[in-house]
């Protein structure tokens, strides 16, 4: 449990370095951008328009910051509808999430002293009815 909780936590502080990281070239790129050698009357005013690289690369900093994911990463998620991240991919994972292996269903009988559960219905063709094994609802057999 211990090395549960420390692996958490080794990954939380990755995350919050990342964010610190992409932070500083969020500032320093923005920075850059706005005070340039070639300062206008515009930029004196305070209406500087960001170029579309420049808005491009402040939007992914905000959006890796926020959910681990670039803009493209969005874009492929949504156009594959799985999970992906470069982030992931860079912590050694896969980019995208696996999707998970559903279980088989059981099928469960009521025998003489107890319930059968099988991985196929009715193995034994015994015609019987099935039982809620686990009981879900708040009734016992």
């Amino acid at each position: 449990m211990k090395s549960l909780h420390k692996a958490q936590s080794r990954q939380e502080a990755k995350r919050i370095i990342r964010q610190r990281v992409l932070a500083g070239l969020f500032a320093t790129l923005l920075g850059a951008g706005v005070s340039g050698c070639d300062t206008t009357a515009s930029d004196i005013a305070g209406t500087h328009i960001f170029t579309g690289v420049e808005w491009y690369i402040a939007l992914d900093v905000v959006s890796i910051i926020n959910t681990d994911k670039t803009l493209i990463d969005h874009v492929v998620s949504l156009s594959t509808g799985r999970d992906c991240s470069t982030i992931r991919k860079i912590d050694g994972k896969s980019y995208c999430k696996k999707d998970p292996v559903p279980e088989p269903p059981l099928y469960c009988y009521r025998t003489l002293a107890a319930v059968s559960c099988y991985r196929t219905p009715d193995p034994y063709n015994t015609g019987a009815q099935t039982v809620d094994w686990p009981p879900t609802r708040s009734r016992s057999l």
